[in-house]
């Protein structure tokens, strides 16, 4: 498991994560891997051309988008309207990786490029791993699932007693002690505040 908790920003072969990796990447569902995280799975990580979910080499797709053709017959991106048809995908992903504890997800900021879904949209799709210690998340996501438990549970618990702990000091510390198995042990070390 990564000593860090977060996919790796920059990322330029297989030889940069650890522990038996896959990349997790968003994709079109014809699996037409033209640009962005999915043209970089293709070349570095064994993607399938035309395969648009799943397993596939040393990575994994999950759908964001549909490649469509226009009038004139030129072949364009299309984001699916909401996150509502990447959530049975997002699902599938997490049973897989619940059944290969021995490989470790790196997942990319999928639907947030070319997709153009907002980090908030696509993260809470990803929420069930926090508690996993197999799948690795962009560090905007942790960020996003995070911080508002930790700011409702020092509120709720009052660990803050009248010190003035501002938004950026108590994610600061969140994002120093994100290596931790849960969100509990997380929480927990604020009684330490």
């Amino acid at each position: 498991m990564s000593t860090k908790r977060f996919t790796p920003e920059k990322i330029k072969s297989l030889n940069d994560l650890k522990d038996k990796p896959i990349f997790v990447f968003g994709s079109n569902i014809q699996g037409e891997h033209v640009g962005g995280a999915a043209l970089f799975a293709l070349r570095e990580f064994r993607a399938n051309m035309h395969q648009g979910f799943g397993f596939q080499g040393a990575s994994y797709a999950i759908p964001t988008c549909i490649r469509l053709t226009d009038a004139e017959g030129k072949r364009y991106t299309k984001p699916f309207d909401s996150v509502e048809p990447i959530k049975p995908y997002v699902e599938v992903f997490i049973n897989d990786a619940e059944n290969y504890p021995n490989l470790t997800f790196y997942v990319t900021k999928i639907g947030c490029g070319i997709a153009g879904f907002k980090v908030s949209e696509i993260a809470e799709l990803f929420r069930p791993c926090l508690e996993m210690d197999n799948v690795i998340l962009p560090e905007e996501f942790v960020k996003w699932l995070l911080y508002p438990v930790v700011i409702a549970n020092v509120s709720e618990r009052r660990w803050v007693n009248g010190k003035d702990y501002d938004d950026d000091t108590l994610m600061y510390y969140v994002m120093e002690n994100i290596e931790r198995k849960s969100i509990d042990d997380i929480l927990d070390e604020f009684e330490k505040l």
